[in-house]
């Protein structure tokens, strides 16, 4: 423990606890935090801090010493005391492609730890009249696994109790309740950034001041749309005939679905500018890239092949400057005929 912990906070005791109230918030602690007993890798550090509290509390000239240097420290206007803050919490946030695009409110499940209201944070309660131990069940002794009995540890062989652990917390002087937190979530934000919310982290026991809350954020897998940067991907499946004619297309946005001119026979990727995520500050919204699938008809009727027949002999017309390929493929087909081929 430093000169700026406050002991009464570290034992869990008010400032104008007695001594016996301390006394016995120490005993409750230590049974917590030994080594022998708490195998934790915190629990040495913590035990040294609640033996320091302790001691300092049983010494008055030590503590009178305390007091003028907290009070000293806060005519100067610094804090008079660190109290113990808890640690920071990360959590992961899904939200949708749309959600994040336009911000949202997201209500976060959190399991908060707090004083226990019975024991006041003790532990322990204090009966009126005297109980009897649930140890022995009220005769001070109980027995050994080898056979005889022994002095009962829990009440030391007197067999009633004036004081007992709290049932409500298990004597731990903290219980636990899930509680929701309603968060607001700014629009812009993308896959691996966090959002701080100052102090809004679980209070852990043993501190006076909640962390932070730090919320990663993770789009999940989107049906349409492939986020890059901050431009949309989306296939887009057009007819053939759309694809060669051009002409009105519906497609999907963040906000719904627009229309667009396509222009006939053009390129495969068309990119609608503006249309795509927005940054985070709201400075730009990045485009929508469409990428164009060619679909063509499983099954054609007689009118449908009288059409396409028409079509096929007004490309033949004008092949070579309509259709150069097929022009060259012709053009080597005719060199590779025999006489007499068709």
């Amino acid at each position: 423990m430093n000169i700026r912990e406050d002991p009464y906070v570290i034992l869990g005791v008010h400032r104008h606890a007695s001594l016996d109230e301390v006394k016995r918030a120490y005993r409750r602690l230590v049974m917590q935090w030994h080594p022998d007993r708490n195998h934790s890798s915190a629990a040495g550090k913590e035990f040294l801090r609640i033996q320091a509290a302790y001691e300092l509390l049983l010494d008055p000239q030590r503590l009178a010493e305390w007091r003028l240097t907290q009070a000293a420290a806060a005519r100067e206007g610094r804090p008079p005391a660190a109290a113990p803050v808890a640690e920071d919490l990360t959590q992961s946030l899904t939200l949708t492609l749309e959600e994040a695009a336009a911000g949202c409110l997201k209500n976060i499940e959190l399991l908060h730890h707090f004083r226990c209201a019975s024991c006041r944070g003790s532990g322990r309660l204090q009966h009126k009249h005297s109980l009897p131990c649930p140890r022995c069940n009220g005769c001070g002794r109980v027995a050994r696994k080898g056979g005889g009995t022994s002095v009962c540890e829990g009440c030391a062989g007197r067999g009633y109790l004036r004081e007992t652990e709290c049932n409500d917390c298990m004597g731990s002087g903290w219980r636990q309740e899930w509680r929701t937190l309603a968060v607001r979530v700014p629009p812009g934000l993308r896959d691996g950034e966090r959002l701080r919310l100052a102090r809004q982290a679980p209070l852990t026991p043993g501190n006076a001041i909640a962390g932070d809350l730090y919320l990663e954020i993770s789009l999940a897998a989107h049906p349409l749309f492939v986020l890059d940067g901050h431009d949309l991907h989306c296939q887009l499946p057009v007819s053939i005939f759309r694809l060669l004619g051009g002409g009105h297309v519906e497609v999907p946005t963040l906000r719904g679905t627009t229309r667009f001119e396509l222009p006939p026979q053009r390129s495969l990727e068309q990119r609608l500018t503006g249309l795509g995520f927005p940054h985070r500050q709201g400075a730009a919204v990045g485009d929508l890239v469409l990428h164009l699938q060619c679909i063509c008809p499983q099954a054609v009727g007689p009118e449908d092949l009288a059409l396409l027949e028409r079509l096929e002999m007004h490309l033949a017309a004008d092949i070579e400057q309509r259709a150069p390929q097929l022009a060259a493929w012709e053009r080597q087909l005719r060199a590779r005929r025999q006489p007499g081929d068709v």
